[in-house]
């Protein structure tokens, strides 16, 4: 079940339970790190358990009322329903959410990353440096383990062990410090001593992600705010929807033979979200590398 996450941001679930006035036991389960919180609520007199879900970020949930389970999809949306000016009355906003519902499906299949805000757990070795590397687009981070112990929680006022941040230019997270400090880039080498050097002897400069160390990230990524011409190209396709504008394949007729009546479409016509205005609004959003690798 998608549950829309707008303002004021006060986002809750509510199933439906066998007996009222019962206490319940609610388990939510984040399914990015699979981090789980429990608490009992008591059903009301119609026999349902609401209760709430973080509503900071985007994310997908498994929760489990006394023993069933359902699944809740915290998503923002493009557009909000709520707020669009002469839809008012609850019959409108249903039909409007529907088409923002397609309509943000229609862009997430162009943009796959899509518009989203959410948790992403990186899970990568440490190679002796002061630079952890990413490709996604955090914006903050909430936890570190190392060897799977955290040795930085951002929940906690105080770090265990380190601060962590992002580098200003997002590709790379790093130990926070005050004053000058020369990070290093890659593992320092080390030369192998001799039989006859002192055994103390050595780099005793370690990076802050310990070579061949295990390190489980935890951070928040994507678009805290959306983009401006997203909430606009959004607009756009909700409104071909609702005036059934969707015969823009006649656009990408490239050949018309009237014996047998042939119709002849370019390849285009499978492409883009069939909007050229949106599509064009997207293009400056879209990747040709998705993913890190080498050929």
């Amino acid at each position: 079940m998608e549950i829309l996450r707008v303002p004021p941001y006060n986002v809750q679930a509510t199933v439906d339970v066998d007996n009222a006035a019962t206490s319940y036991h609610v388990v939510v389960e984040d399914m990015t790190d699979h981090s789980v919180q429990s608490s009992y609520i008591t059903s009301n007199s119609d026999s349902k358990v609401t209760f709430s879900l973080p509503s900071e970020y985007d994310g997908s949930y498994l929760v489990t009322v006394g023993g069933d389970e359902y699944e809740f999809d915290v998503v923002r949306p493009y557009s909000d329903p709520t707020a669009v000016p002469n839809v008012t009355s609850a019959t409108d906003i249903a039909t409007y959410a529907k088409h923002e519902e397609i309509a943000r499906a229609i862009i997430d299949s162009v943009i796959t990353d899509g518009f989203y805000y959410k948790k992403v757990y990186i899970d990568k070795p440490g190679i002796g440096a002061d630079y952890m590397p990413i490709w996604v687009d955090a914006k903050q981070v909430l936890q570190v383990k190392e060897n799977n112990v955290i040795i930085y929680d951002h929940a906690t006022e105080n770090a265990l062990v380190l601060d962590f941040e992002i580098t200003k230019d997002n590709s790379a997270i790093v130990a926070s410090y005050a004053g000058a400090l020369n990070r290093n880039e890659g593992a320092p080498i080390v030369m192998p001593a001799g039989s006859s050097d002192f055994v103390g002897a050595g780099y005793d400069r370690f990076g802050t992600f310990k070579n061949g160390y295990d390190y489980e990230i935890l951070v928040l990524a994507g678009y805290k705010r959306l983009p401006s011409d997203i909430v606009r190209a959004t607009e756009l396709l909700i409104d071909d929807l609702a005036c059934g504008r969707l015969d823009y394949w006649k656009s990408y007729v490239s050949g018309y033979d009237t014996d047998q009546f042939k119709l002849k479409f370019d390849s285009r016509v499978f492409e883009g979200t069939g909007n050229i205005i949106v599509d064009k609004i997207l293009s400056k959003y879209s990747k040709s590398i998705t993913t890190v690798g080498v050929l």
